[in-house]
């Protein structure tokens, strides 16, 4: 049975050869000049929608994972409680009457069992951009991205939304479709390798040890613009689970 590192790998192994045939259309079939400046244009969209995808996807995977730990409610990372109970309670409404207020607790109180389920799925605003990426991998514990990434990821959304709504003032090319996708590999591959890096403090009824995964350093890699997925055999030791520790991000 594949463990979930394997069913991320699978899921960007799968994403990759979709990139790899945005990329190749207008190379590979002819069309008139109008017709591939169209189709160039709107392979855009198509790239953000492959890239929120992934990161709505390896979230369900790992919220599946974490809940196959059966994670105690005296063993939760502050960060991932709070995830869950957000995704349930919406702690963006204001609740300004009583009652309203009075039902929030009230489903505060029944989340709150012994073993904490994890509702699979993220905030993803519909526009993943740098900012929106690391407050996701924040709930669940998991290393930022680099920031050489934020602009990278920024220009992808503003690319994005402008052909999404209509607005003709921007002019994409073939250079920006290789540039878009060569982003998005490489973040789902960091953020899979963020993933794998991570740590859980293992429980006894009054003492946490802490010890490191399994995983092999470099067992996903990226070359030559081409991602090559190598998942070595890992067994899971552990997960971050109650106040983890504070990461550096990785040096690249």
């Amino acid at each position: 049975m594949a463990n979930f590192i394997d069913e991320i790998l699978a899921d960007i192994d799968w994403r990759v050869s979709e990139l790899a045939t945005l990329k190749s259309i207008p190379i590979r079939y002819s069309f008139r000049p109008e017709h591939k400046e169209l189709q160039i244009t709107y392979t855009i969209p198509a790239i953000y929608a492959i890239w929120e995808g992934f990161v709505k996807n390896c979230f369900v995977i790992y919220s599946h994972h974490l809940n196959s730990l059966s994670i105690g409610r005296s063993e939760i990372a502050i960060p991932l409680l709070t995830h869950q109970l957000d995704s349930e309670c919406d702690f963006n409404n204001p609740r300004t009457g009583f009652e309203a207020k009075q039902r929030m607790v009230s489903l505060i109180d029944s989340l709150l069992t012994d073993i904490v389920t994890i509702k699979p799925n993220v905030p993803t605003e519909s526009n993943v951009n740098f900012k929106v990426l690391n407050k996701i991998l924040e709930r669940f514990c998991i290393d930022k991205v680099p920031d050489h990434y934020d602009s990278k990821l920024n220009k992808l959304l503003l690319f994005r939304n402008k052909v999404a709504h209509g607005d003709n003032s921007i002019s994409v090319n073939m250079t920006h479709v290789t540039e878009f996708i060569s982003t998005v590999e490489n973040l789902m591959l960091d953020v899979a390798i963020n993933v794998e890096k991570m740590k859980e403090l293992e429980h006894t009824r009054n003492k946490a040890r802490r010890h490191n995964t399994g995983f092999a350093s470099g067992g996903v890699t990226c070359k030559l613009g081409a991602l090559c997925l190598f998942s070595s055999s890992v067994q899971v030791d552990s997960f971050v689970l109650l106040n983890p520790p504070e990461r550096k991000a990785r040096k690249r």
